[in-house]
């Protein structure tokens, strides 16, 4: 087999990027390596410089494609256009270019699961109990509510950059309107809706080594992805359906290695501080269309920072609320959805992740299966509702 490796960047570490170029190329189905830039920046021209005249490589800025903010989608999407130009290339893969844990063996073990038949394979890995929060608490959350019939919230990762598609994924995803227009972090989102929709196979294989990445501060660092996300589910929930049984295997984990067991993935002090910053009155008027303990609650943590009330049940109903209302162009909506979600974030890591690893990714699963039972009693109490008032207007 012949495939092809993207790397999609911005402004990386050029030591770990240049490793992970090598370990790519020293794999045998490797036929060329593919670095797609945010822009022609230093890193950009550092990669450049050491990889020019290698006749495997090649470096590319990223085409504008999407219709939202210039991003990692137009990134992803640009390395699609590229691998199907190219019929040479049977199979293309995505990795991040920051993983510090990366080797060969992430293409061998996603080529395996190719030569089985399976049309995606993506890669999953253990995470520190407080990491994860946007796929936990806004894509896997959103999939249970828009979606609970389907199998979409049994992905482990649904949000991870790390994946093998072959030529009819990449031609089925770049030939679709909406997957070109999602430019930005909501890529992922959409990859993931759209090969469950076209019934693509799936295979999940375990890294345990994990994604080393960089840890993040007080959690502003992931307001626009977290914004980008919700939007993202936000536009599907209106999609067609998702019927049909795919195809999808997930290959067992081993134990999360102690490091990652231990480790906060974000600071916790500074984050309780985000609550009190940046409210409008518009925000304030905006909560009316909340339950009035929510509401009280959020307004209180404009001079103390509150999370307590933010529990699972909580989360759920302000999560069916923002399906409604939420307005992805308007800010006072955006730093909204950012305090409410950093609201549940603080309640989960206090109540849960400090109970332990183990314990509060089994209570992250129990939490999603919950949300996705109640949401399928709603749809089918809706559902009855709609028939009953069909029928009475027969009679």
């Amino acid at each position: 087999m012949s495939s092809l490796i993207v790397f999609p960047f911005k402004s990386e570490d050029t030591d770990i990027f240049s490793r992970n170029i090598r370990e790519a190329l020293s794999h045998p189905a490797v036929s060329a390596v593919l670095g797609i830039g945010f822009e022609h920046n230093e890193c950009y021209r550092a990669m450049e410089d050491q990889f020019g005249s290698h006749s495997r490589v090649r470096f590319l800025v990223q085409d504008r494609l999407g219709a939202r903010r210039p991003g990692k989608g137009d990134g992803m999407n640009t390395g699609l256009r590229v691998f199907l130009d190219h019929p040479e290339y049977e199979r293309l893969h995505f990795y991040d270019a920051n993983i510090k844990t990366f080797t060969r063996e992430w293409i061998a073990r996603a080529e395996e699961g190719a030569d089985e038949g399976y049309q995606v394979i993506r890669h999953y890995f253990p995470r520190a109990s407080t990491d994860a929060m946007i796929t936990w608490m806004i894509t896997k959350t959103g999939f249970a509510l828009i979606a609970p019939q389907t199998q979409l919230t049994q992905i482990e990762q649904p949000l991870g950059g790390e994946l093998l598609l072959t030529r009819e994924v990449a031609g089925t995803l770049f030939q679709d309107d909406a997957v070109r227009a999602q430019s930005d972090w909501g890529i992922d989102t959409l990859y993931t809706w759209t090969t469950f929709h076209h019934g693509f196979s799936l295979y999940e294989t375990y890294r345990e080594t994990g994604k080393i990445h960089k840890l993040y501060g007080r959690l502003t660092d992931l307001k626009t992805m977290l914004i980008e996300c919700f939007a993202a589910i936000q536009a599907l929930r209106d999609a067609p359906a998702i019927a049909r049984a795919v195809r999808h295997d997930i290959e067992p984990p081993t134990p999360a290695p102690e490091d990652v067991r231990r480790k906060t993935a974000y600071d916790v002090e500074g984050t309780m501080n985000l609550l009190m910053e940046d409210w409008t009155d518009r925000q304030a008027q905006l909560l009316d269309q909340f339950p009035d303990s929510i509401r009280d609650a959020m307004l209180q943590c404009r001079t103390k920072p509150r999370f307590g009330f933010m529990d699972e049940a909580a989360w759920y109903s302000v999560y069916r609320i923002l399906l409604d209302a939420f307005d992805p162009a308007d800010e006072d909506w955006g730093r909204l959805l950012f305090k409410l979600w950093v609201a549940r974030v603080l309640d989960y890591t206090m109540q849960t992740a400090l109970k332990g690893s183990e314990y509060a990714v089994s209570q992250l699963h129990g939490m999603v299966e919950r949300y996705r039972l109640k949401a399928l009693r709603e749809m089918e109490a809706e559902y009855r509702g709609r028939r009953r008032t069909r029928m009475s207007g027969v009679g």
